[in-house]
């Protein structure tokens, strides 16, 4: 048995008389502070929901009723070529709609009005006015340090600016302007065009804010890189027996020779696309637009409102038929001829015929294949 002496030993006494031993210390809690939020960098193309916040886009689009309305994503029938052509050019397009979706391609006596933005990268030192008529417009509204320039007339409200490196511009159409009346009677075009300077203001900062890679968007994979030239599927031999005609004179049209004059002009020649008129001595025939490079984007016409305005046309039994190829045909009542548009491989057409708008695309069909 071993003894306890000296110092230990009265230590160890003391523990016993008093009953207790010694507690283990407290530990202290060390405040853990909350992690700092950190800021996300928006990654990818620059999408239409950041270019156009959606109250502003239903603010541009309240009638003069100053009831409520909800935009919904669409595309007007009339520019459904040019939404392949946007696409084809590495562009951005939004659009909406308010109002009943149309079931022809004119609409005219319908109460609907589209809005559109398109943002051309790249295009900025292309930039011309807006046209007002015949002319271009002298009017301008400043956005913040951005004169940007303005136009009304029977093509709609429109706004278009210079922005960074982009062209930048915004129309808003309604249906019946400048014959039954529109939705927005009685609103001064000050006013329509303040709405529109309000929404441009967020969408040219969006632009300006985004980093360079974020207004890369996808282009047309394999551009025409020769003359605009009408032959192979657009040879006016077989266009012409197509429609019992011989044309005796093509017009080829390609605006990649020239200055744009106008935002469209500068998406066609971004996207190289151009067209064909065929003509005899004594009428017009068929006029033909393709881009090349394009047939990735056709799927876009199965969007509101294309696909309520235009129809399905079966060219499965025509000559030349492959599989991938695909055409609708615009849904007219009464007024201008029936625009078919045409996928072939990797090209979109648009046929635009007086007659026979159909036999020209399986003509074009035989001819490339």
């Amino acid at each position: 048995m071993r003894l306890i002496t000296g110092g230990a030993a009265a230590a160890a006494l003391v523990l016993l008389l008093s009953g207790c031993v010694a507690s283990a210390p407290t530990p202290t809690e060390t405040p853990v502070a909350a992690p700092t939020p950190v800021e996300m960098t928006p990654t990818g193309p620059l999408m239409c929901d950041e270019l156009a916040p959606g109250e502003l886009v239903a603010a541009v689009m309240t009638g003069a009723d100053g009831a409520a309305v909800d935009p919904v994503r669409a595309i007007r029938p009339t520019d459904a070529f040019d939404a392949v052509e946007l696409a084809a050019a590495g562009a951005l397009g939004c659009s909406w709609r308010v109002g009943e979706p149309p079931t022809t391609i004119y609409s005219g006596d319908a109460d609907v009005a589209y809005l559109s933005i398109g943002l051309l990268p790249g295009a900025a030192g292309q930039w011309q006015p807006a046209w007002a008529g015949d002319a271009p417009s002298t009017d301008t509204l400043a956005i913040g340090a951005i004169e940007a320039s303005t136009a009304v007339g029977e093509s709609g409200w429109q706004l278009t600016a210079p922005v960074g490196d982009a062209w930048m511009a915004m129309r808003l159409t309604a249906s019946g302007l400048g014959s039954t009346g529109t939705r927005y009677d009685g609103i001064p075009p000050t006013e329509m065009l303040s709405r529109l300077g309000a929404l441009a203001e967020a969408s040219f900062s969006a632009v300006q804010a985004a980093s360079p890679d974020r207004l890369v968007f996808p282009a047309a994979g394999s551009q025409r890189q020769g003359d605009a030239v009408c032959n192979g599927g657009l040879d006016p031999q077989g266009i012409g027996m197509a429609l019992d005609v011989t044309f005796t004179e093509t017009e080829v049209d390609d605006p990649t020779t020239r200055a744009p004059d106008s935002f469209e002009a500068a998406v066609a020649a971004a996207a190289r696309s151009y067209s064909c008129d065929y003509l005899t001595d004594s009428m017009r025939g068929p006029h033909i637009a393709v881009v090349h490079g394009a047939g990735q984007f056709f799927d876009l016409l199965g969007q509101a409102d294309v696909s309520t305005a235009f129809g399905p046309l079966d060219l499965s039994a025509a000559p030349g038929y492959a599989g991938g190829d695909a055409a609708i045909r615009a849904l007219v009542t009464d007024g201008p001829a029936s625009p078919v548009l045409l996928k072939v491989g990797d090209s979109v057409y648009e046929i635009t015929s007086k007659d026979g708008a159909a036999a020209v695309a399986e003509a074009i069909l035989a001819q490339i294949r």
